[in-house]
């Protein structure tokens, strides 16, 4: 029943990012700069969560000083710097080729797992990856050569994102041994904002001279994108193992797209809606057996 659960909350968060991934999209139409972008998304989410954490529940924030090196590895590698990464990819070459990348991770997470002995190899497993990815492939357009250009520091970018992703994923589960999920969510979005905040400092932020509707929607996105769905992501992971996770987290470009159909007008080419399909199956076929084998 937690698997299920898991689940869900994984799908939701795949869900919420995809959909956000249209009205970030839309904002940077307005010309924003992407890194704040990003930033609002990490800062307005911590802020929210101390808030209410000071308030409600201090111990929840209480850690051991030599324990707080995991947030920050968490934090900014796996929040901030994947991130950065992969919008920094977006810009030196195209979504496609930056989001095609990127979910090459799955197959790095489920090689990681079985090698640490924390999961078995099956060949619903793998051709669940292969599936997804392939579907990734034609759900974001990539068999239009045109869509695949990128440069050299684009390629050390992707590559990069590909890592953040799959340390995110594969990290997150190592907290959870020790940490709750709150605890490691706070911690995490606290160093994510750190980061940005030595990236981008506040003079710069304020420097951009945003509106109050610009804000606001910064501040919805913020709540979508990262707050909600990256608790879900890190609170499912307490129950499924990390290639069941990211896998299924490639349902994300399939809402990204059809969402961005309806709300931006964007094209769905045939050729998208069938990638759609084989991810939903890939996701479906992982589900169907159990898992056979759980590190104690």
């Amino acid at each position: 029943m937690k698997e299920v659960r898991g689940i869900i909350m994984i799908i939701g968060a795949a869900v919420l990012w995809g959909v956000s991934a249209t009205g970030a999209k839309a904002l940077l139409n307005r010309s924003l700069d992407p890194v704040l972008v990003v930033q609002s998304r990490v800062t307005f989410s911590v802020m929210l969560l101390l808030l209410y954490f000071l308030i409600f529940r201090r111990n929840v924030l209480r850690v051991r000083w030599t324990e707080l090196w995991k947030f920050a590895l968490l934090g900014c590698i796996g929040v901030a710097s994947t991130n950065f990464t992969y919008y920094y990819t977006i810009r030196e070459s195209t979504v496609a080729t930056a989001i095609l990348i990127q979910y090459t991770a799955p197959l790095f997470v489920m090689l990681y797992a079985v090698w640490s002995k924390e999961e078995r190899l099956t060949g619903i497993k793998v051709g669940a990856a292969l599936l997804s990815l392939a579907g990734c492939f034609l759900a974001v357009g990539a068999y239009d050569r045109s869509a695949l250009t990128i440069s050299s520091i684009g390629a050390v970018t992707g590559i990069a994102s590909i890592i953040g992703f799959a340390f995110l994923t594969i990290f997150t589960r190592t907290v959870l041994r020790t940490h709750g999920v709150w605890t490691m969510t706070v911690y995490s979005i606290l160093f994510a904002s750190l980061f940005w905040l030595l990236v981008n400092p506040p003079w710069k932020v304020v420097d951009a001279g945003l509106d109050v509707e610009t804000w606001g929607a910064l501040f919805l996105l913020a709540v979508f994108s990262l707050l909600i769905p990256h608790s879900l992501f890190f609170g499912a992971l307490r129950w499924i193992v990390p290639s069941r996770a990211i896998i299924t987290s490639t349902l994300e470009p399939v809402v990204a797209i059809v969402t961005a159909a309806f709300f931006l007008g964007e094209v769905l080419q045939p050729l998208q809606a069938a990638g759609a399909l084989l991810v939903i199956i890939a996701i479906f076929l992982l589900h169907v057996q159990p898992e056979e084998h759980l590190a104690s």
